[in-house]
């Protein structure tokens, strides 16, 4: 296959199981290293990550050549695997089931970093993106979203 011209950036954000605040302050920069690496590992550039006590937040470029549900579920297995071995943390670090997956415009990347950098002021203040922090579907509005975009009433 010939050069193929691509920007596919990726915001992710997945919780861990339960929302159990195991991503813990005292080792959260071994866990934000491992994560970069495990990106890189499955092919991604990592724009930006950051993680709370029970969420974490990736932006990243992907190659056309990846499957974005393949990429992330490598990426959440290999850290939590990673994180049990190297940091051995007091309680096991496990993933909830799901992600939440939206991709972006270049010129969104700005915002969207700052967005990522500053989680713990976006969390103190309650100043939260309800896109940008969203993990699970809502049924009903998945709906009605596909049957606006086809056309359809509600």
């Amino acid at each position: 296959m010939g050069h193929a011209y691509h920007q596919l950036y990726y915001h992710f954000v997945w919780a861990t199981h339960a929302r159990d605040p195991h991503i813990d302050r005292s080792y959260r920069p071994a866990f934000l290293k491992i994560l970069k690496e495990e990106t890189f590992i499955r092919g991604g550039q990592p724009i930006r990550h950051n993680a709370m006590p029970d969420h974490v937040h990736l932006l990243v470029r992907l190659p056309p050549t990846i499957a974005v549900s393949d990429f992330i579920g490598q990426v959440k297995g290999a850290s939590a695997h990673r994180v049990g071995r190297e940091i051995q943390p007091k309680f096991k670090l496990q993933w909830q089931a799901g992600y939440g997956a939206m991709t972006l415009r270049k010129d969104e990347l700005d915002k969207v970093c700052r967005y990522v950098d500053n989680q713990e002021e976006h969390h103190r203040t309650g100043r939260l993106s309800e896109v940008l922090e969203r993990i699970d579907v809502d049924e009903e509005d998945w709906a009605a979203q596909v049957a606006k975009a086809r056309g359809e009433a509600p």
